[in-house]
């Protein structure tokens, strides 16, 4: 277990938030650049909301189990290293899967099912908002 305090946390991801922000509001076309605005937006109003709770909050420590985030960690690195190789919409259904399975308390065949159906949905729901909604190719892997 790892303590973090929640003040360094907040602090860095309003940081974060309006580093992003600036980097979506300088850009010279409005309209390529208008959902990253509404997203560092939504970020900045909701760190700086999660500021200010903190000054309300009795508990000011947080307690981290690295153990139960690294499967998550490890999903992450691997998703980097084998996106282009694998494909983003295999690769993401298998990041999915890992994780809901991996967080269930229980693991019956029942909960499998329930897994990947949730999982279907919400890669149609991806599919759906990028080739369909906003008729752009899916994410590039940077590393490469």
């Amino acid at each position: 277990m790892i303590k973090i305090n929640n003040l360094a946390s907040v602090i860095i991801i309003l940081l974060i938030s309006i580093m992003l922000a600036y980097a979506s509001f300088s850009g010279k076309q409005s309209e390529a650049y208008l959902f990253p605005k509404i997203i560092t937006s939504v970020m900045i109003i909701l760190s700086s909301l999660s500021l200010v709770h903190y000054f309300f909050e009795t508990k000011k420590i947080a307690e981290i189990n690295i153990s139960k985030l690294s499967i998550y960690l490890i999903s992450l690195i691997l998703f980097i290293f084998f996106g282009e190789i694998l494909g983003f919409y295999f690769l993401t259904i298998i990041l999915f899967l890992t994780v809901c399975y991996f967080y269930s308390e229980h693991k019956s065949f029942k909960i499998i099912i329930y897994n990947i159906l949730i999982t279907s949905l919400f890669m149609l729901f991806i599919y759906f908002l990028f080739s369909i909604l906003l008729k752009v190719q899916v994410p590039r892997f940077f590393l490469f």
